[in-house]
């Protein structure tokens, strides 16, 4: 989907940015922008747009009102109009930064914002603005020669492998409120992004993508959560269903929920609850979501661990449930008082 092969780099701009309830501070240099010589530009694009290559998530900038009054929108506007502006709007882009940095995770760290030219989308050449937040600075060895001997010493500098907090936002889909590509691996999954959702205030694109993620997450959530409670299911039928959840998406191109509700649940009381379900789901989440959509195979691939058939038991043993849900059965053994599973299987490897 997305191309940097003819990518240039036209502009970058340094500063740093700190932790605000350390009260670290912003610092901006007097002239922020850095001139980029030819390795350097080589090494910042395979570093810095490379992992962005196979993303399939994209996101707008959201506000509440209008997005035209989000602040970061702003700033990109004024540098897609006239990129000669990205050293004021740098500036002002580090100080609303640093107005979010106020997770303790968060360490103080250089902020760059960079302007690209001719990045390929769907074919199509566009520009784009990169931020980064570097968090982690990467021990290397240098070794400085002399006359009469070699000194070793150990340096720090800007990794050059997976990004911690990025973002692409592409000259794109202005009115929505530009098309956008992030990443932060600093804040955990269950928590609220400082990257994403305080600095950034970003929404999902409702795409293939975004339909087929939320219906793994809540046919996950409806199976291990309701399933066992109002239909009786043991831990064996709900990993089958499971199993099977998992080949609804991986085996099919495209989503059809009356499909996908009659292939999963025989019963007609089951296929009712689970259609109640993904309508308390899309409340509780504000999540819009389509009947039918085709099935995004990079967001299967992310989510798919929700599926997982895995019965865990005590700490010893863990049993990976594949289907053929008549081959295992589950008792109790009265001699040893325990429960047990019966596996019945033709190969050993």
């Amino acid at each position: 989907m997305l191309d940097f092969s003819a990518t240039n780099l036209r502009r970058l701009a340094i500063a740093w940015v700190g932790n605000k309830n350390r009260y670290e501070g912003v610092s901006i240099p007097k002239q922020t922008l850095v001139p980029v010589h030819d390795v350097a530009h080589e090494l910042l694009l395979s570093s810095f747009l490379k992992p962005f290559e196979k993303t399939a998530e994209f996101f707008y900038f959201f506000h509440e009102e209008d997005v035209s009054n989000h602040l970061i929108f702003q700033s990109c506007a004024s540098i897609f109009q006239n990129p000669e502006n990205l050293h004021d709007e740098a500036s002002r882009l580090a100080g609303l930064l640093y107005e979010t940095c106020e997770n303790p995770k968060v360490q103080g760290g250089e902020f760059l914002v960079a302007y690209f030219e001719d990045l390929m989308m769907l074919g199509e050449p566009t520009s784009a603005i990169g931020l980064w937040k570097i968090q982690t600075k990467d021990p290397y060895l240098k070794v400085e020669r002399t006359t009469e001997s070699y000194t070793l010493n150990v340096l720090e500098g800007i990794p050059t492998g997976k990004l911690e907090t990025a973002a692409l936002i592409f000259n794109l889909d202005e009115t929505e409120g530009y098309r956008i590509c992030a990443v932060d691996s600093v804040s955990k999954k269950d928590e609220r992004s400082f990257w994403k959702d305080e600095f950034l205030r970003l929404r999902p694109i409702e795409d293939n993508y975004f339909n087929t993620r939320h219906y793994i997450s809540l046919s996950g959530e409806f199976i291990h959560e309701r399933m066992p409670h109002k239909f009786g299911l043991d831990r064996t039928d709900q990993l089958d269903l499971l199993y099977r959840s998992g080949l609804y998406f991986k085996e099919n191109e495209e989503f059809e929920v009356e499909d996908f509700a009659n292939t999963l649940f025989p019963e007609e009381e089951q296929r009712e609850a689970f259609k109640n379900f993904r309508d308390e789901y899309t409340k509780a989440y504000a999540v819009p979501l389509e009947d039918k959509f085709d099935i995004s195979p990079p967001a299967v691939k992310k989510e798919f661990k929700i599926l997982k058939s895995v019965i865990k038991l005590d700490k010893n043993f863990h049993i990976y449930v594949h289907g053929r849900r008549d081959l295992i059965e589950r008792g109790f053994d009265d001699d040893k008082g325990k429960k047990y599973y019966k596996v019945y299987f033709d190969d050993e490897d």
